[in-house]
C-alpha cells in the first residue's frame, strides 16, 4: 500500500514539474462560482441530471451526467456514509496522503453536447491542471471542499435564468414554474433533435407543479398529447385548459420522456 501512495507521489510530483501554472486566481477573473443545487438521480434511464446553482441564486446550469457519478454526488450531499470508500472518496484520500489538494474546479467549455472541466491542483508550491469530467469534478470538489467555477462560455451555452429578472423569452406559471425558450444550444445539450419545448427553469417549493414531480432543468416537450413547438404555443396551449382542469404534461429528462400529471 505504501508503495503505491509513493508512485502516487512521484507521478503528480513528475507533472508539476513539466505543467507548472501561473496562480489561477489570476487567469479567470470572469467565472462564475456555482454550488449544488440537487442532483436527479436514475438508474434505470440513459441519463441522471445534475444542478448547479451560482451564488446569487441567478443562473442555474443542469449537466447530464453518468448513474455513478450523480450517486456519488447525491450520497455527500446528503452526507450518507458508505462502510468502505467509494472511488471518489478513494480518491480524495489519496490526494490528502500525498500532500496534493484540489484547490478548484473549473468548468470551462461545451463542445457539441460534451461538457469539459479541469481540475486545479495544488503541489509543492505549483499548480497543474488535470482534465475531467463535470461530474467526477464536482464530486471530487465536494469531497475536497474545493470551490467550483463555470467559465461565462458554459453559462451563455447551457446557464438557465432563474426568477428574479423577467424577460420577453421566459414565462412564469401560476402553478409555481417559470419556464423559458429553448434555444439551439440547449436543445443540442438535450438530447432533442428541433429546439422546440420550453425549459424549466425554477420550480416554487411546494407547488403545483413541485408535487407532480417538475424539476429545474426538465423540458415539456407536450401538453395534453399536443406537441410545444416554442414559448408562444405553450402559452397560447395554457389559455385553452380550464380553470381547475388536470394538465397532463410529456416531459424530457436526462434523455428520457416522463409522464406528469399537474394537478392546480
Amino acid at each position: 500500500m505504501k508503495r503505491w501512495i509513493v508512485f502516487v507521489y512521484v507521478i503528480f510530483s513528475w507533472i508539476s514539474l513539466i505543467n507548472p501554472l501561473a496562480p489561477w486566481a489570476l487567469e479567470e477573473k470572469d467565472d462564475l462560482e456555482v454550488t449544488v443545487k440537487g442532483v436527479d438521480v436514475n438508474p434505470v434511464g440513459e441519463s441522471s441530471v445534475v444542478v448547479l446553482v451560482d451564488l446569487k441564486g441567478e443562473v442555474a446550469l443542469p449537466i447530464l451526467i453518468g448513474f455513478s457519478e450523480a450517486r456519488a454526488i447525491g450520497l455527500k450531499i446528503n452526507e450518507i456514509k458508505t462502510i468502505r470508500p467509494m472511488t471518489h472518496d478513494l480518491m480524495n484520500n489519496i490526494f490528502e496522503h500525498v500532500k496534493v489538494k484540489l484547490a478548484r474546479v473549473l468548468i470551462n467549455k461545451v463542445e457539441g453536447s460534451i461538457i469539459y472541466s479541469i481540475l486545479y491542483l495544488k503541489l509543492n508550491g505549483s499548480e497543474i491542471q488535470v482534465d475531467s469530467r463535470p461530474s467526477d469534478a464536482i464530486a471530487l470538489a465536494l469531497r475536497a471542499g474545493a470551490p467550483i467555477f463555470v467559465t461565462r462560455g458554459v453559462v451563455k451555452a447551457v446557464g438557465i435564468e432563474l426568477g428574479g429578472s423577467a424577460r420577453e423569452n421566459r414565462f412564469v406559471m401560476g402553478e409555481g414554474i417559470t419556464v423559458q425558450e429553448v434555444t439551439p444550444l440547449l436543445g443540442k445539450y438535450f438530447g432533442l433533435e428541433n429546439p422546440e419545448g420550453v425549459l424549466v427553469s425554477d420550480v416554487k417549493p411546494g407547488s403545483p407543479a413541485e408535487r407532480a414531480g417538475l424539476k429545474t432543468g426538465d423540458v415539456i416537450i407536450e401538453i395534453n398529447g399536443r406537441r410545444v413547438q416554442s414559448l408562444g404555443g405553450f402559452t397560447s396551449m395554457l389559455r385553452d385548459i380550464g380553470e381547475g382542469e388536470r394538465v397532463r404534461l410529456l416531459i424530457q429528462r436526462g434523455g428520457d420522456s416522463v409522464p406528469l400529471v399537474l394537478n392546480p
